[in-house]
């Protein structure tokens, strides 16, 4: 017997997505009708199976390039050493103590309208009614696994039994239908659900190919770090109120990074996948990152368009010390101008400062998201190895704001 619970139900085309040294482009759909999406525009093709008939014609505005707008590169505190790992001077920063609190700065991005990259406009859209479609369908197999719950229970009262399915048999007939249609109707709708996920084929020529899973094996070992942190806001201090050593006050969080897959874009690679405790979760693909705020609020930001920044950072750790970090000095936790112990506190003490690492995504649309590693040493070969990728692109991987304007 056939159902139809639900008539009317979109099944998706599958997406292939071509990474060249020009940039992103992406194919919907497949012969006869599709659409291209790439920095040259939109287009749409027709073509005649088995008679080389085929016709190519753009549809929508003009070609859509990259901003020409600079990068504004994230804010650091005044703790961080461009230098070294280990400067002479130490000018640590310590997290939440009593203290006067100035110049607070929150580290969040902009909205997910405001953060996506035009030239991803179509992909995107695309991407928004598969959320929608599963979102719809999710609900509605809730519903459904309701409605079966009550039905077997119904039929599993009278069927383990003897008398009534025997006394009251069309109604023990009945029972069975309603148990076995509430079955069917689950079954198609979770068939239903796996033919609105989005397919995604990637298509990277070898100048890209190579570095991007380079970057992403740098990553997989930058998620051994004994500890991670999303970095939420920095407060700068005032010193002598409180007789802090710490130039400023951190607001941070432990996260997990690991490699995993948006669930909505199936691909068969797992991709990076960093957690944001204030946004949107990061998930690097090739070619562009995805920043998913919710199911439907989320945004493609092309991978041109994302800096990445690594600083070392000295900093005065009051919680347990991770086994991965390097201790390179002590601060009293009431100190004089000079770093020395404020003889007036009887119960004065040190505190380890160690040296840890942070990277930190920013983008002229408003991407603004920081972490900090405990070891400094694989977040700095992950920032190589960015930087390694974006220079597989040649003269288009180049900052904005250096590359040639129009």
């Amino acid at each position: 017997m056939s159902w139809r619970f639900r008539k009317t139900f979109k099944v998706l085309p599958g997406i292939r997505l071509n990474l060249t040294a020009r940039g992103l482009s992406a194919t919907l759909g497949a012969s006869p009708f599709s659409i291209n999406v790439g920095p040259r525009g939109v287009y749409r093709n027709i073509n005649i199976p088995g008679t080389g008939v085929w016709n190519r014609q753009r549809i929508g505005g003009s070609s859509v390039g990259h901003s020409s707008a600079p990068l504004q590169p994230a804010a650091l505190p005044e703790s961080r050493t461009p230098a070294n790992l280990v400067p002479p001077t130490p000018t640590p920063v310590a997290p939440a103590a009593p203290h006067i609190a100035i110049d607070e700065v929150e580290i969040r991005s902009a909205s997910t309208e405001s953060l996506n990259s035009e030239n991803m406009k179509q992909f995107r859209e695309l991407l928004t009614q598969t959320y929608e479609e599963r979102t719809a369908l999710e609900g509605e197999i809730a519903s459904a696994n309701g409605e079966l719950s009550i039905a077997a229970a119904k039929y599993n009262a009278w069927e383990r039994g003897f008398l009534l399915k025997r006394i009251f048999k069309r109604s023990f007939a009945a029972r069975k239908e309603v148990f076995d249609t509430a079955q069917a109707k689950v079954s198609e709708l979770a068939e239903q659900l796996k033919l609105t996920k989005l397919s995604a084929h990637f298509e990277v020529d070898r100048e890209q190919a190579e570095p991007y899973y380079k970057m992403r094996d740098k990553f997989a070992a930058l998620c051994e770090c004994q500890k991670i942190w999303d970095t939420l806001s920095r407060q700068a201090v005032d010193r002598v109120a409180t007789r802090s050593a710490a130039s400023e006050a951190v607001e941070r969080t432990p996260v997990t990074f690991s490699l995993s897959g948006c669930d909505v874009l199936e691909w068969e690679q797992k991709v990076p996948h960093l957690p944001n405790c204030v946004g949107g979760d990061l998930y690097i693909y090739p070619g562009f990152v995805l920043y998913r705020a919710s199911k439907q609020a989320f945004a493609l930001i092309d991978f041109h368009d994302v800096k990445l920044e690594f600083q070392p950072l000295r900093f005065i750790e009051e919680e347990p010390v991770p086994s991965d970090t390097q201790t390179v000095g002590q601060a009293w936790a009431k100190s004089n101008k000079d770093g020395g112990p404020d003889l007036r506190f009887r119960d004065n003490y040190q505190i380890p400062v160690v040296v840890y690492g942070t990277l930190a995504f920013s983008s002229a649309s408003g991407l603004n998201e920081q972490y900090e590693f405990s070891n400094p040493a694989l977040a700095q070969r992950f920032a190589s190895a960015w930087e390694a990728f974006q220079r597989s692109f040649g003269a288009a991987a180049e900052p904005l704001s250096q590359r040639p304007q129009a």
